[in-house]
């Protein structure tokens, strides 16, 4: 999809049912928002599974246009779109002040278009459209917006308090799209009345957001631990020792972490190191013979 059609489609464009954060739905209306779901989860099903891959695109499209005639509808936000939840991504913040609706399309194999709009609390509907393409390497200290978005499939959206009291949220998005390489991202997510942008520099090293980009299909975590309240990640490591070369990263069985100080991520080592034994020693127990009383 063009970034012009994605925009008109979007910008001519959830949690129980009649009561929702303020807003309420009639009966009347809650049936008709069932309706319309209906109605478009048959092209959602083929735009996700159907056996000729570049016609998913197409899908694609027609829901796009579905989903934008629904989402201009009065009180939209109040409808939770429980079906199509099964089906894409919708996903909010703790304040539950928007909402963020996002998907990936595999258009050739192990190659995917994503898809993606945010809608505030007041139904005003943010287009995203997938620049990704034409963004060779991430830059830590860029600003993207709503319109420059690197396409992602997002997971996680986590809430901290601003310097000045505001919040700010943090989107985590993996993005499947590269030949060789997976990339997972933590950004900012900041809202400047309808406009929306990401990054800022809320990272150590002045950074904008925080990238892993690592062998494709290698096993790799980036996501929000409540026990430790950080940010845990795996460390990565090369398997012929050229860093350099992403596509040779995986994770190497530590965990790293970033912790909320003083309004910056700062990075914390080795919160799960690895057990490395000197030759001919070998663990009791889980214990090292040396450790022992």
């Amino acid at each position: 999809m063009s970034r012009i059609a994605s925009i008109t489609l979007f910008c001519g464009l959830l949690l129980s049912p009649l009561h929702f954060w303020g807003q309420k739905l009639s009966v009347e209306a809650l049936e008709q928002f069932k309706k319309a779901e209906a109605e478009f989860m048959p092209t959602v099903d083929s735009m996700n599974r159907i056996g000729i891959l570049d016609e998913r695109i197409s899908y694609a499209h027609d829901f796009v246009k579905a989903l934008s005639q629904v989402l201009k509808q009065e009180n939209s936000f109040a409808y939770p779109f429980e079906e199509l939840s099964t089906k894409i991504h919708i996903i909010y913040p703790e304040d539950k002040s928007f909402r963020i609706f996002n998907w990936p399309v595999e258009y050739a194999p192990a190659h995917f278009r994503y898809y993606g709009a945010i809608q505030k609390s007041d139904g005003t509907v943010i287009p995203l459209v997938d620049y990704s393409k034409k963004i060779e390497e991430i830059d830590p200290h860029k600003v993207f917006d709503n319109k420059t978005w690197f396409g992602q499939e997002y997971y996680r959206i986590l809430t901290q308090k601003g310097p000045d009291g505001k919040p700010l949220y943090f989107v985590f998005g993996v993005h499947h799209d590269r030949q060789n390489t997976t990339i997972k991202m933590m950004d900012v997510l900041q809202f400047a009345g309808d406009k929306v942008t990401f990054g800022a520099p809320y990272f150590e090293k002045g950074n904008y957001r925080f990238v892993m980009e690592y062998q494709k299909g290698a096993q790799v975590s980036l996501n929000w631990d409540a026990e430790r309240s950080m940010v845990v990640f795996d460390v990565l490591e090369s398997e012929v020792s050229q860093p350099q070369r992403k596509h040779t990263l995986v994770a190497n069985g530590e965990l790293d972490a970033l912790k909320w100080t003083n309004y910056q991520w700062q990075w914390v080592p080795n919160i799960l190191p690895v057990l490395k034994l000197k030759d001919g020693q070998a663990p009791i127990n889980g214990v090292i013979p040396e450790l022992r009383n």
